[in-house]
């Protein structure tokens, strides 16, 4: 068994043994994402601007004929719409910008046994996966982000998502996929 807090610990301590390959989550990480919550909301911002001073709805232009309130509904959809857009956008950038402070507390820790992850600052946002644990781990992607499908013993079927805070997602999510049919290959070689 895997004690996640322990690992955590002596990571920060500086304790780390030479078989534990760590990674620390990139700060640049969360600032690109802050920057792209910001874009959201100026171009949403922009599309209203624009509709309204070209007297559009959608980008179509309103017909002449159109009764005052089919305009208006529209208008206000319109409205609706790019205010969540632009207010959904700075909310995104402002957790992004103040995750960048707890960058340094997120990290991956790869053990010759499983591995740690560790995506916040508590104890809640720390996982420990135990390769013994598991029968396969396989690397799926879905709607572009990357996991590692694992199925335990007890039958459990769990996906675990490896963003890209710590690097090339892909590559990591085969790593630990190959780390792990290493550790069933050697654990199978100690008992024939």
């Amino acid at each position: 068994m895997i004690d996640a807090n322990a690992v955590v610990q002596q990571v920060k301590a500086g304790a780390a043994p030479a078989s534990w390959q760590v990674i620390h989550a990139r700060g640049s990480f969360f600032l690109m994402s802050a920057l792209g919550g910001i874009v959201a909301a100026i171009v949403a911002i922009g599309a209203e601007v624009y509709l309204r001073a070209s007297n559009s709805v959608y980008g179509i232009a309103i017909p002449p004929d159109a009764s005052e309130g089919v305009l208006n509904f529209w208008s206000a959809v319109d409205l609706i719409f790019f205010a969540a857009v632009a207010i959904g956008g700075v909310v995104f950038a402002i957790m992004r910008a103040r995750a960048i402070s707890s960058a340094s507390e997120q990290m991956l820790v790869l053990l010759p046994e499983g591995f740690v992850k560790r995506t916040g600052t508590s104890e809640k946002d720390t996982l420990a996966v135990n390769y013994a644990n598991l029968t396969t781990a396989t690397p799926t992607v879905r709607n572009g982000s990357h996991f590692l499908s694992v199925r335990t013993k007890a039958g459990q079927r769990i996906s675990i998502e490896i963003d890209g805070r710590f690097g090339n997602a892909k590559a990591l999510v085969r790593q630990i996929s190959g780390q792990h049919a290493h550790y069933v290959t050697i654990l199978a070689g100690g008992q024939g």
